[in-house]
């Protein structure tokens, strides 16, 4: 099995410079070496990291790449492809500039009030559509929320930990997550639901609040509040009811 690096060309990809590593896998910005690329002239490739070839990451690995593959959203990172090659395994996908995370921290001067507004509103359309197909996210977060620096494009991306109704991608309810976001019955054995993503949610506009230190609008700590409410059931009943007061009352 050959060493996947930086240089290392893959269907008429060459991968560049590393731009996202996690537990399971490594995200590579690529360029296409062929004049009449496959996909984009640049795309994202996630590769399976080497240690993790046992039989459940692969499946989890593929399954993820296919949630994503069916999903057409503007707000949702397409997926071009998942494959196996070589022995190693592959998704190609959408390259954005950055996650909002490290935009906040790195370019804090592309952010304010309203445009900060608009982002939170197509994040909430993206995690909508993903409930509308039967999705449960599992780890909403400002990490795995892509921009543009020109902030034109805001996308949802990592299905890794999610669910498609009551099955399981593993075969198994995974408790995993990212700490500071994950809802608090998660913790008590319950499953995830898409009250627990809208929990996800409103933890994460609040986090984006806090680190570019911009005051946070009434309407917007009322859609924390209620998103956040340790019982599941005094949160939002969907996303379509927090869309719904982010687009059609003013944000004062």
């Amino acid at each position: 099995m050959e060493k996947i690096r930086s240089g290392y060309v893959i269907r008429g990809y060459q991968l560049k410079e590393m731009i996202g590593s996690g537990g399971f896998s490594t995200v590579y910005r690529a360029e296409s070496v062929d004049p009449f690329p496959l996909y984009n002239s640049i795309i994202a490739v996630k590769v399976l990291h080497p240690r993790r070839l046992e039989r459940d990451m692969i499946r989890q690995f593929i399954k993820e790449g296919k949630i994503a593959k069916m999903l057409e959203h503007p707000n949702i990172v397409k997926v071009f492809d998942v494959f196996e090659e070589d022995g190693n395994f592959f998704i190609f996908m959408e390259c954005l500039d950055t996650d909002l995370m490290k935009g906040i921290r790195t370019k804090r001067y592309i952010f304010n009030s309203k445009n900060l507004i608009d982002i939170i509103i197509k994040t909430a359309k993206g995690i909508s559509y993903i409930h509308q197909n039967g999705i449960i996210h599992k780890d909403i977060n400002p990490s795995n929320v892509l921009i543009t620096y020109s902030l034109e494009k805001i996308k949802i991306t990592d299905f890794g930990l999610s669910k498609v109704g009551r099955r399981i991608f593993n075969g198994r309810e995974y408790k995993g997550g990212t700490e500071g976001y994950i809802a608090p019955e998660i913790y008590k054995g319950e499953r995830a639901s898409e009250r627990s993503d809208i929990y996800s949610f409103g933890k994460t506009v609040e986090k984006i609040y806090r680190e570019l230190n911009i005051p946070m609008p009434e309407k917007i700590k009322n859609i924390i509040k209620i998103s956040t409410d340790p019982d599941p059931q005094n949160r939002f009943e969907s996303m379509e009811g927090i869309i719904y007061i982010l687009e059609t009352r003013k944000i004062e």
